[in-house]
């Protein structure tokens, strides 16, 4: 749950902090409880804090990017052995370098974490520090350890979550910084940043990553301090310090080189630049990654090409990417990463038969290629393939709590298959992801009339209606 970063506060940030923590506590504390959490409390705070997030921040929702990220996540995750948790990754939008995590297994990276990095690993060390700090149940052990802040503790991580929204790197515990000059409460972060630092590193490197590339991350994040700008957060002083946790992690990863050298070094799971280059051109000021981009290509880079033609995608400017995509697919002819993109543009020009070569060799090539699925899927709709169409959604339908759009296109498949009740079904959890109530309720008691054959979804069903009346009930209308 521990932040990457706690932020400066100014005097609004205050206010906004105490009117969020007053938010939190009714929505999700409505009695003080002087014990820790239980596993399923942790689950349903997670939920919860999803929810809030979702309707109080830029979320990234661009499914490749989103994809990358959990498959990083999902192999650093196998690591930990038998776990309660089913961990799920998000991006956040902002550019502010952070990273934390929620009760129950949710775990958020800041874009601005991501483009601050060189590799797959560099990220990969990143989420291997954010599952530990939930598989070590930090929260649960400072709320029992810790009776000054209670349940409250969690409470102050929501509201740090709604503060963060904005240009500042808010912290996971905002009311830590209410008991920052408590010594005892600074040991306490210490302890588990130390913790999560050395489970992470032992997640990491089980993985096949290189060691030291959590370190030079770390050194990165070290140098931050040396910027001047009121932005650098105060992490740097209230946790333990960056250059100590840098020292002690080089010594981990040398240790470990000496005693494996390269023979526990596995490939990495995708192309991190073409990664990286997406995420600069769906969510960067566009003119500002234009520039970059046509620096990247007149230096050779083959990532800007492709960074180049995911713009013009952006911009909607079909015959230019599909250029510019053709381009890099002959510069990278085995990439899925490029094909599936490549694929996109072709669907964008109404080319449907070579958007369907281009998806199904980048399945060919990495049949785990979520997006090039729904791509491929996307192709299939439009052909009038519908049973194909919904056998390849029905594949990554894992995907749809990080990319909304497969439970979308999942309800509109299953309407014309003539399956109302899960059309109904999944076009409510979108809605519901996109916060719009409305829409969710009237799909939910639509779907709770028509499915009967499946306990596990009605039990859904029934319960998100049960929340979202009580959330009409409360407030006097369904927001």
């Amino acid at each position: 749950m521990l932040s990457f970063f706690c932020g400066i506060k100014s005097k609004r940030t205050v206010l906004a902090a105490m009117t969020a923590f007053l938010f939190a506590l009714t929505l999700l504390c409505p009695a003080e409880k002087s014990h820790g959490l239980t596993l399923s409390e942790e689950k349903e705070t997670g939920r919860k804090v999803l929810q809030m997030v979702r309707q109080k921040m830029s979320l990234v929702e661009d499914g490749e990017v989103l994809n990358y990220v959990r498959s990083i996540g999902s192999r650093i995750a196998k690591q930990v052995g038998i776990t309660p948790y089913q961990y799920k990754f998000f991006v956040r939008d902002p550019t502010v370098p952070n990273a934390f995590a929620v009760p129950g297994g949710y775990i958020f990276i800041f874009r601005g974490m991501i483009e601050m990095m060189s590799s797959e690993g560099e990220l990969a060390s990143i989420l291997a520090h954010e599952i530990s700090h939930i598989q070590a149940r930090h929260i649960q052990r400072q709320i029992d350890e810790n009776k000054i802040w209670g349940t409250a503790s969690l409470v102050g991580m929501v509201a740090a979550l709604l503060l963060g929204g904005g240009g500042g790197a808010g912290p996971a515990l905002a009311v830590g910084s209410v008991a920052a000059g408590q010594t005892a409460a600074l040991q306490f972060s210490r302890t588990h940043e130390m913790e999560a630092d050395q489970m992470g590193f032992r997640f990491y490197s089980d993985a096949g990553y290189d060691p030291s590339e959590m370190s030079s991350m770390m050194h990165k994040l070290d140098q931050l301090k040396w910027l001047p700008s009121a932005r650098i957060p105060s992490y740097l002083s209230t946790h333990p310090a960056l250059g100590e946790r840098v020292q002690y992690l080089d010594e981990m990863a040398n240790k470990q080189k000496t005693a494996s050298g390269k023979s526990k070094l596995k490939p990495t799971v995708g192309d991190f630049q073409l990664m990286q280059a997406t995420l600069t051109a769906n969510y960067s000021d566009p003119a500002k990654a234009l520039e970059r981009f046509q620096v990247g290509e007149k230096k050779g880079e083959k990532a800007a090409v492709f960074g180049l033609g995911r713009l013009y995608l952006r911009e909607d400017r079909p015959a230019e990417a599909l250029k510019q995509l053709q381009e890099a697919a002959r510069l990278m002819p085995t990439s899925p990463f490029v094909l599936s993109a490549l694929g996109a543009a072709y669907h964008r020009a109404g080319k449907l038969n070579e958007a369907k070569r281009a998806l199904e060799t980048a399945l060919t090539i990495d049949p785990s290629a979520s997006i090039a699925h729904y791509r491929l899927a996307m192709v299939y709709q439009d052909e009038g393939k519908r049973s194909e169409a919904l056998e390849l959604l029905m594949r990554i339908e894992e995907l749809a709590p990080m990319y909304p759009e497969v439970d979308y296109q999942l309800g509109i498949v299953m309407g014309q298959v003539n399956k109302l009740g899960l059309a109904h079904y999944y076009l409510g959890r979108y809605y519901l992801h996109k916060m719009n109530w409305p829409l969710a309720m009237m799909h939910f008691k639509k779907a709770k009339s028509l499915i009967t054959d499946s306990p596990v979804k009605i039990e859904e069903v029934n319960l998100v209606i049960r929340e979202l009346e009580k959330q009409k009930a409360k407030f006097g209308k369904t927001k």
